[in-house]
């Protein structure tokens, strides 16, 4: 069987948690696949303003599943499909981490906007120094005016976010706690995730699953 498209992951895959950038052996092997004529897919995440310069050392990927499959992307950095939080899903959540001074930001083509406890979020990324990842202060909340934002990332307990599904449940969203050790949770809207985010960019780019 030739495989015709190769999904990795960025963090925790492709670049270990104690490597700043993926590490070179690791890039050299994905652009030995590729050249080989696999195709190459990122699924992160990250949104893609999220994915810094040099991040990912030589490799060039023909598609991008970002924001945790919010956010679909060509090799040349073309959005091919965006999923939009909708305006009351968006309230919702503010509403919320205001009530309580959560950390809550959104993520937009050109950046991740920190609605609430922007100096929080900002000093993590700062710690972490990773290419691409930083936010910037969104407490004016009012980038949604120009666009709405395909995703968010909070910290809060699992608890609170089971609180928040008891008020506002009927909204579908989804909080997920990918990082051990961490409150940090994706938000996403109820059948976005990175597998579901695969099957449409396979249908986008008439890659059939099943070959």
């Amino acid at each position: 069987m030739k495989y015709k498209l190769l999904l990795l992951d960025i963090d925790g895959t492709l670049r270990p948690g104690s490597c700043e950038r993926v590490p070179k052996e690791n890039a050299e092997a994905v652009c030995a696949v590729q050249k080989a004529g696999v195709k190459i897919a990122i699924a992160t995440g990250r949104g893609r303003i999220g994915v810094g310069k040099g991040l990912l050392r030589s490799i060039r990927p023909d598609y991008w599943v970002c924001a945790g499959g919010a956010q679909l992307v060509d090799y040349k950095g073309a959005d091919l499909a965006l999923h939009r939080l909708t305006t009351e899903e968006m309230y919702a959540l503010v509403d919320f981490c205001e009530d309580y001074n959560y950390p809550l930001q959104f993520n937009f083509r050109d950046a991740y906007y920190a609605y609430c406890e922007y100096e929080y979020l900002h000093t993590g990324y700062q710690m972490m120094n990773s290419p691409g990842l930083d936010c910037v202060d969104g407490e004016d909340q009012d980038k949604h005016l120009e666009e709405m934002p395909f995703g968010a990332f909070g910290f809060l307990s699992q608890e609170m976010a089971d609180r928040f599904q008891e008020k506002y449940g009927y909204l579908g969203l989804n909080f997920l706690f990918s990082y051990p050790g961490s409150d940090g949770c994706d938000i996403l809207q109820q059948g976005v995730d990175k597998g579901a985010g695969l099957r449409e960019l396979a249908k986008l780019a008439g890659i059939d699953p099943a070959d």
